[in-house]
């Protein structure tokens, strides 16, 4: 009997996680190297256990929204800064 996740796989090769934002994991990975992650929705952590089980390879793409003007570098720091 075929999973329910080898179903969604054959089927559709493409999964869409939704909107994430990239996150600074560590400043200090080696010298002067910061790590940064996604995070994948919890949402559908069984579907990552049998990617991951299974050692299924995949690609990641990141489209980016249209307009970057209002996430210029200045507002982030702004954002940054207003949050501590």
């Amino acid at each position: 009997m075929i999973s329910m996740y080898e179903y969604m796989i054959k089927s559709s090769h493409v999964i869409d996680v939704g909107e994430r934002y990239v996150v600074m994991a560590t400043k200090d990975y080696g010298p002067g190297k910061p790590r940064f992650i996604i995070n994948l929705p919890t949402t559908r952590n069984d579907l990552w256990t049998y990617l991951w089980e299974n050692k299924i390879p995949i690609k990641v793409f990141i489209e980016l929204p249209e307009d970057l003007s209002k996430y210029e570098r200045q507002e982030r720091s702004a954002r940054v800064k207003e949050k501590s």
